[in-house]
Order: structure tokens, then C-alpha cells, then sequence
């Protein structure tokens, strides 16, 4: 069995084990609202809202990386070019 594979039934054996002990009903007071629900539901709700503000908070920077990468290639690729002999070179060899 693959890495991954492993690693998948491991997280989803873990997530069921953690609904099943974190099933009780809460209720959440939040300004003027009031929510009820499920442990497990508010505690997976706040973890994805967590990952998603993360990916959103680190998008600049992966953005500026990618474009300086994409600069420096290019960069790059014209360094290639001018570096390249514009002719062959010769070869010397003695006559005998």
C-alpha cells in the first residue's frame, strides 16, 4: 500500500473517532446571534475557516513569487542567448 493511501485511512479513522466523542450540542453566542450545533461541527467549521483566512493571508506573497520566478526565467533565457557563440568555432590543426 502506498504512502498516501495509508496516511488517508489514518486521518479519516481519526476524524470519525473525533465526531463520535465530540458529538454533544452547544450553543455558540456570537453579537446578536446564536447558533447551536453539534461540537465536532463547530470545531471542523472553525479549523476550515482557519485554513481558508491562512491560504487567503499568504496569497500575495506565493503571487509576487510566482511572478519573480517567471521574471527571472526569462532572465535567464535571454542570458542563454546572448551567451551563445555567434559561429562555430574553428579547429587548428598542423600541417605535416
Amino acid at each position: 500500500m502506498s504512502f498516501a493511501l495509508i496516511a488517508a485511512l489514518m486521518m479519516v479513522f481519526f476524524a470519525v473517532a473525533f465526531s463520535l466523542q465530540n458529538a454533544s450540542e452547544i450553543t455558540i453566542h456570537f453579537f446578536a446571534w446564536t447558533f447551536q450545533g453539534s461540537l465536532v461541527i463547530v470545531l471542523l467549521t472553525t479549523l476550515a475557516l482557519g485554513v481558508i483566512i491562512s491560504l487567503l493571508a499568504s496569497l500575495p506573497a506565493q503571487m509576487k513569487k510566482s511572478r519573480m520566478i517567471a521574471q527571472q526565467s526569462k532572465q535567464i533565457e535571454q542570458l542563454k542567448q546572448s551567451t551563445k557563440p555567434s559561429h562555430s568555432p574553428r579547429i587548428h590543426t598542423k600541417s605535416l
